[in-house]
């Protein structure tokens, strides 16, 4: 039979090899733990820098634009960079642009806004007629005139070198008429000069006759329109048949000058008949119905004419316009002589696409 102290011992050993095996597996779970999780790696100390610098931009190229204008001796390479950088700038549809444009001529005094317009007006013109051909810039070029008389010789010198290509191109002319609210008297009169020479051309185009209509009614070219009023009343049998013409002699008997007015139905005799026929002339036509110092003048043509031609009048596209308007507005004693003329046509007119209206108005009348 065993003793106590074997009991003892044998309890001993069995406790150490307990022990031994759990530590054994808690040091192995520990490893596989670390193995899997990968180690931390050591920390680097930050080394401090400082942040980057911003540059304006729109900084640098308003002091480029200022040295440049402001520098007297310019390489041509120079100057062609900063004639583009400039015509860019006031091209330019972008808000930071025209920005940057009103912080140059903001900072420009007389001397260097002559030089400006030196620049812009060299090499034959090329920048400056590129910036007013365009809508932006002829904007901006606008707020250079006026600044300075020396400034606007060079303006005006360009503007007179390639005048009817300004002012029949949509924004130049825009330029070139706001010019001459601004202009110096002796430039104003160098401008009217050549408005009165070419004033046949710019009515028959597009655009030069907007600039015409924007000088017959605008007050401030009162040193200007009264010549040009009677330039297009000498010529109002040409201009009123022509498609853009026709809308510069309504310009001006629109203005209810009593003179003017009196002058262009005058020179229009002997072709009311003519004009009624046509597109627009019918359009000056009726305008002088409308007033009632020249509406005796164009019935009494009416009256005139041969039955057949009035006739063919009253049922054209554009005649049976006037022949009816003539018929609301003619004072009764002519009336009565007019519709007598008109009546032998009523069926003719009853049946007529175009002349419906004016049998109407024949047959309410007892």
């Amino acid at each position: 039979m065993a003793s106590d102290d074997d009991s003892f011992s044998t309890y001993v050993d069995m406790l150490r090899a307990f022990h031994t095996r759990r530590f054994a597996a808690a040091r192995e779970s520990i490893e596989q733990e670390n193995r899997a999780v990968p180690p931390t790696p050591p920390l680097e100390t930050p080394t401090a820098s400082p942040p980057p610098r911003e540059t304006d931009l729109a900084d640098e190229r308003n002091q480029s634009l200022l040295n440049s204008l402001r520098s007297a001796a310019l390489t041509h390479e120079e100057t062609e960079t900063c004639l583009r950088s400039l015509t860019n700038v006031m091209t330019s549809s972008e808000e930071e642009d025209d920005a940057l444009f009103q912080e140059v001529i903001s900072n420009l005094d007389g001397s260097k806004l002559q030089r400006m317009a030196s620049l812009l007006t060299s090499n034959n013109d090329h920048h400056f007629l590129e910036i007013a051909r365009n809508k932006n810039g002829s904007i901006r070029l606008h707020k250079l005139l006026g600044q300075s008389d020396d400034a606007d010789t060079f303006f005006v010198a360009s503007l007179l070198r390639h005048f009817l290509h300004v002012m029949t191109d949509r924004h130049a002319a825009y330029l070139a008429t706001q010019g001459m609210r601004v202009f110096s008297h002796e430039k104003k009169m160098a401008m009217r000069d050549q408005i009165l020479q070419h004033a046949i051309h710019l009515a028959r185009d597009q655009y030069g006759c907007n600039a015409l209509n924007a000088i017959i009614s605008g007050v401030v070219f009162d040193y200007c329109r009264n010549d040009l009023h009677d330039v297009v009343a000498f010529n109002a049998p040409l201009l009123s048949s022509d498609a853009y013409g026709n809308h510069v002699v309504r310009h001006v008997l629109k203005q209810n000058n009593l003179r003017r007015t009196y002058d262009i139905a005058v020179r229009l005799r002997g072709h009311y008949i003519e004009l009624s026929f046509t597109r627009y002339g019918s359009r000056v036509v009726e305008k002088l119905l409308e007033r009632e110092e020249t509406r005796p003048l164009v019935v009494a043509e009416l009256l005139e004419c041969g039955r057949d031609k009035l006739g063919r009048l009253a049922t054209s596209v554009y005649g049976n316009f006037v022949v009816e308007t003539s018929l609301k507005v003619t004072p009764e004693d002519l009336f009565r002589a007019l519709v007598n003329k008109l009546k032998p046509f009523l069926p003719q007119l009853r049946r007529s696409t175009y002349g419906t209206n004016i049998a109407k108005i024949l047959e309410s009348i007892r």
